[in-house]
């Protein structure tokens, strides 16, 4: 029906090791880089460093060759059991192209992180079946967002993390921390989970990389947002309207989005709601916003590939099937 086969990653336990990649920035806050490396020892794990985590190549963490090959290290070393993205950035597109999928769909490890890894994970869902790990990174996630949360909500989190990576068991209903879910169109709704960033996501459209269309049938598409003004986040839901993208989702989660200042005046500036509202016009499945996911806040997991379900009027989200197998 979805048109990919899920390839689902060995469980970890705790006390096997994660390693870590800078598969897009260089490592630029190295107090938050050690923060996040001693928050995920916490969580039970331990940690080896991959080659580009020293490297810097103006923008990038090294070359796309370097830190293909970086990845594809990662992946065969039989101690290694899951990888961290340190961050994201602004150049994980220029090396989707040198990654070997083969070799990756032979040794299936959960891969985690968030922003520009969106690319990575739509690439490894598209070309590999691979579930994407969308859900805190190193630096920004667990070594700055986690790190200055309150003790509940660390709690909370750090539990949501090492279960949906160490168990092959539904995560159930997701708790949210924020209380600011709202339903901007009611209903409920389930199926597999499709999104990410969603300027990275939509520079993807068109090529190998991004999932068929078919993959869309039925499934729950989240999105999240920094850094562009209203009028570009509109540019781009109308990209996935006339892409047919939206046409056949079964729902949609909006994760955080932080605006930019519109570049011109404008009269009466309308709401995100109502850009959403009219980029979905006439389609009739439940809209959730508010959600845990995204920029500047602790992340709630959004496995994709995996099973879910919303019930948007009560603000419920919850995974149904295991990420890991």
């Amino acid at each position: 029906m979805h048109g990919i086969a899920l390839l689902k990653p060995p469980a970890l336990q705790r006390g096997d090791t994660i390693g870590i990649v800078a598969p897009s920035r260089p490592v630029l806050e190295p107090g938050q880089y050690r923060q996040g490396k001693e928050v995920l020892r916490a969580f039970g794990f331990n940690l080896r460093e991959g080659r580009t985590v020293r490297l810097r190549s103006g923008w990038m963490a090294g070359t796309p060759l370097q830190q293909a090959a970086d990845i594809h290290r990662m992946f065969v070393a039989p101690e290694v059991r899951a990888i961290i993205a340190q961050a994201g950035g602004a150049s994980a597109i220029r090396t989707l192209p040198h990654l070997d999928y083969d070799l990756i769909a032979q040794h299936p490890k959960p891969f985690i992180g968030m922003s520009d890894v969106t690319s990575y994970h739509l690439a490894l869902y598209t070309r590999c079946g691979l579930v994407g790990f969308h859900m805190d990174d190193l630096s920004f996630g667990l070594g700055l967002s986690f790190s200055q949360a309150s003790p509940a909500i660390q709690g909370l989190a750090a539990d949501l993390y090492v279960r949906l990576l160490t168990r092959p068991e539904p995560l159930g209903e997701v708790p949210g921390w924020l209380g600011q879910r709202v339903a901007w169109r009611g209903g409920r709704a389930q199926g597999p989970l499709i999104g990410g960033c969603l300027q990275v996501m939509c520079r993807l459209l068109g090529t190998p990389y991004f999932p068929p269309l078919q993959a869309f049938e039925g499934a729950l598409l989240f999105w999240e947002e920094i850094g562009l003004s209203l009028s570009a986040i509109d540019r781009l839901l109308w990209q996935l309207r006339l892409a047919g993208v939206l046409e056949r989702i079964a729902g949609m989660l909006v994760g955080t989005v932080h605006q930019a200042d519109e570049a011109i005046a404008v009269e009466r500036m309308p709401t995100l709601h109502e850009v959403v509202l009219e980029a979905t016009d006439g389609y009739d499945y439940p809209i959730l916003a508010g959600m845990e996911f995204g920029h500047a806040i602790v992340n709630i997991p959004m496995p994709i590939g995996v099973t879910a379900s919303v019930d948007a009027d009560r603000g419920i989200f919850a995974l149904l099937d295991p990420a890991v197998a």
